[in-house]
């Protein structure tokens, strides 16, 4: 009897391909919920499904949406497929605090010198202040927003696809396969393809995010980093995060050249960030890689071995 052929690839392609599609009609299905519950709060909204999409209520609970159904779908599929193969999604609850807390720094550090180097190389201009009640309800929201978004795009780029493709081909493929696909989820972004770098900076930023992950073995870290740079940059220092705007603290305009502003994809747009992104590789390498003899802990090595 001839031994049957195993195509690897083929197989990581299907599963991944049948947890977006879970994604998918979990998103829909709840979407669906999302309409008719803003129906059933402003009944005006049934003359047209265009009115429905504009109204605020059901643009926020669809963002919601799709939050909740990359999460119930990534876990869905590690599920079925994975949760047998001795790999772990990188959710555990040991060191929880010191990696989150470690990542949220480095987030900080990275996105707050980008933006000031932006501003000092003239490609912004900090126009005011602007606090208010509703100002504050406005980023209390984003924040639990940014909250949401991190742990699904993180879940799905860093937890899921690169521990499959990892468990088959090693780290540097992983690292690889995750950096690229991050990059690529952003492709619908507004500002993304006006010029090389927002694309470039988003590769930097998923690279950066995926060392985290793979030298902590946790995906807390990383969150914690996705946090606070989209929370800083958007809700702190005004830029568009990923060309979408927000409400923010300061109020800032954009001037000079498009590669030192970010233009509309903001800060994640421009070539100081991509230097800043680059430092904070080489720095992440070299705290990881070339101290790790001289820090690691028990703790750190159960971490790792729990990936």
């Amino acid at each position: 009897m001839k031994k049957r052929r195993s195509f690897p690839i083929l197989q990581i392609v299907g599963k991944v391909g049948l947890t977006l599609i879970f994604i998918i009609v979990i998103t829909v299905i709840l979407s669906i919920a999302a309409a008719v519950f803003a129906v059933k709060l402003h009944p005006d909204l049934i003359v047209s499904m265009e009115a429905v999409t504009s109204n605020s209520f059901f643009i926020k609970a669809s963002l919601w949406a799709q939050i909740i159904g990359f999460i119930s779908g990534v876990c869905l599929g590690f599920y079925i497929f994975e949760r047998k193969k001795g790999w772990k999604l990188g959710f555990h609850w040991t060191g929880f605090g010191k990696r989150l807390g470690e990542g949220f720094l480095w987030g900080l550090v990275l996105i707050s010198l980008s933006c000031l180097g932006i501003w000092l190389f003239g490609g912004i201009d900090f126009v005011q202040l602007d606090w208010s009640l509703s100002k504050g309800y406005a980023i209390g929201g984003s924040l639990l927003l940014f909250v949401g978004v991190a742990i699904n795009e993180e879940l799905f780029a860093r937890g899921y696809l690169q521990g499959l493709v990892k468990n088959r081909y090693g780290s540097k493929i992983a690292l690889g396969v995750s950096t690229i696909v991050f990059a690529l989820l952003h492709s619908f972004n507004p500002g993304m393809w006006t010029l090389a770098l927002p694309f470039i900076n988003i590769l930097l930023a998923g690279l950066l995010m995926g060392l985290c992950r793979e030298f902590t073995g946790s995906l807390w870290m990383p969150v914690g980093l996705h946090l606070a740079w989209n929370f800083m940059q958007g809700c702190i220092f005004g830029f568009d995060v990923s060309g979408i705007p927000m409400s923010s603290l300061l109020a800032t305009e954009t001037k000079g050249s498009i590669i030192v502003s970010g233009g509309a994809f903001g800060a994640e747009g421009s070539i100081i960030t991509s230097v800043m992104l680059v430092l904070g590789i080489i720095m992440l390498y070299n705290y990881y890689q070339t101290g790790s003899r001289f820090r690691q802990t028990p703790q750190d090595i159960s971490d790792h071995n729990n990936y």
